[in-house]
């Protein structure tokens, strides 16, 4: 598979709204989900578990290299989390131990209680601190993928969705927690859930599995005959996207919705509606990305989200020293120094995009395998 620019672009803009999000400016209000109930996470993971998809539905070798391959690719990324750890440790935490920033304080608080407990226990991905527990998430869903597709090769995709969509079931009901809990009683044991991440594998590893069966049966007919119902789906999609809009903003009265069934639009837990809510999305994104990007051509975007991985990491880099401008209030950042902070922040991060791009690393003729590759 060649580079596509409207996936690039697309994680370029996805990069974008992350940063903004990420950062303690005054704009994070705007930029969370301002397409409803999702954000640029159920993005990422996503377009990254399609692009596995379309990648291995089709093995080139033995099923022992399709293993190597994802296992290189998921040591890959935990490099960087370690590299992100060992910066936050270092630097973040020696500036929460020696400033008064609460900001930093709270980010790294069982890290200051039991530093040992927290750095061992955060190389096996026990520990992971808030904003650094995304690529933990993507690193076990890489070493898991594997499994999948072998699954998916021997008893065939229903079923591997279904057993997914089983475990997401299950996650829905708490079984993070539970198994946390069970963890706890071991002794000696580093597990707590309240240091886990927000994430929960459990329900996460069901947009995966479906992105990565999206790929594989992209990857086999990569351009399906004209639907007849695609502009009453189309049309369906654009509905429900109004209505989750709605209910987002709380137009009319209908934010309500969201006070009656909260778990039903949970981010960590992926809940039912909020699934839903990326699913018609992604029907409009898919319609409209491809010649969108044609006519506009967003060189930049596209430079940034095929650099994804190192810029996402530059990003948190960046993130994480902006909390140390944090006063003692938590007041986010305003004036001079919200527009200091977001002018250096994307131009580093540009910087490493182009950097990335022109150290020959991802070659636009190159395979286009997983975000940031």
């Amino acid at each position: 598979m060649q580079r596509r620019p409207e996936l690039d672009a697309l994680r370029g803009i996805l990069l974008v709204l992350m940063t903004l999000t990420h950062l303690p400016t005054r704009l994070n209000a705007y930029s969370s989900q301002p397409l409803g109930f999702i954000s640029a996470a159920e993005g990422f993971v996503f377009l990254s578990a399609f692009l596995v998809g379309v990648t291995q539905a089709r093995p080139k070798g033995p099923a022992a290299t399709m293993w190597r391959g994802m296992w290189k690719r998921a040591l890959k990324v935990y490099r960087y989390h370690v590299g992100l750890l060992a910066f936050a440790f270092a630097v973040i935490g020696t500036l929460g131990v020696f400033g008064d920033r609460p900001a930093i304080r709270n980010l790294l608080d069982f890290f200051h209680r039991e530093p040992l407990t927290a750095l061992w226990s955060s190389l096996v991905l026990l520990y992971c601190p808030p904003l650094l527990d995304i690529l933990p998430l993507y690193v076990v869903l890489l070493a898991l993928t594997p499994l999948v597709l072998t699954g998916a090769h021997r008893f065939g995709w229903a079923r591997m969705l279904v057993v997914s969509g089983l475990v997401w079931l299950a996650a829905q009901v708490g079984l993070k927690h539970a198994l946390y809990d069970w963890l706890e009683t071991f002794p000696g044991s580093p597990a707590r859930f309240d240091t886990s991440g927000a994430f929960d594998l459990f329900a996460w590893q069901f947009l995966w599995v479906v992105g990565v069966w999206r790929g594989a049966r992209h990857a086999r007919s990569p351009a399906p005959p004209p639907q007849r119902h695609s502009a009453s789906r189309f049309a369906g999609a654009l509905v429900l996207s109004v209505a989750f809009l709605l209910v987002r903003y709380e137009a009319f009265g209908l934010g309500v919705v969201t006070e009656w069934a909260p778990l039903l639009f949970d981010k960590w837990t992926l809940g039912a509606l909020r699934l839903l809510n990326f699913g018609v999305v992604a029907v409009l994104v898919g319609r409209v990305a491809p010649p969108l990007v044609a006519r506009l051509k967003p060189r930049v975007l596209a430079m940034l989200g095929s650099a994804s991985l190192p810029v996402f990491a530059t990003h948190l880099v960046l993130c994480l020293l902006s909390l140390a401008l944090i006063n003692e209030h938590e007041d986010p950042l305003d004036g001079v120094e919200e527009f200091a902070v977001l002018v250096v922040t994307f131009a580093i991060m540009l910087f490493v995009a182009f950097r990335h791009q022109r150290g020959g690393t991802v070659p636009r003729s190159a395979p286009l395998l997983t975000p940031g590759e």
